[in-house]
């Protein structure tokens, strides 16, 4: 797993550090990343909540974007990462 944030690097490492994350945190001031996975909100620019579950073949095998229910996002994509270590 791999966070990605719209922040820069130093402060994605601080909020990464603050929770003690078990995961890297990428920074992305610039929004390549977000861009390049089509999670910035059309109109305004920011970048979306979403997650992605990629399969040891590098094809992604499941989605979620969730701006209002962060806990179901969360739970659906680790279900979906659990089913694909079975």
């Amino acid at each position: 797993m791999i966070g990605v944030s719209a922040d820069p690097q130093e402060t994605s490492d601080r909020f990464a550090k603050s929770l003690e994350l078990p995961y890297p945190m990428v920074g992305d001031p610039g929004g390549k990343i977000v861009r390049a996975w089509g999670v910035r909100w059309p109109l305004i620019g920011l970048a979306r909540r979403a997650s992605f579950v990629v399969g040891r073949d590098r094809k992604v095998r499941a989605a979620f974007r969730s701006e209002m229910n962060p806990d179901a996002h969360v739970t659906k994509a680790l279900e979906a990462a659990r089913a694909l270590s079975r």
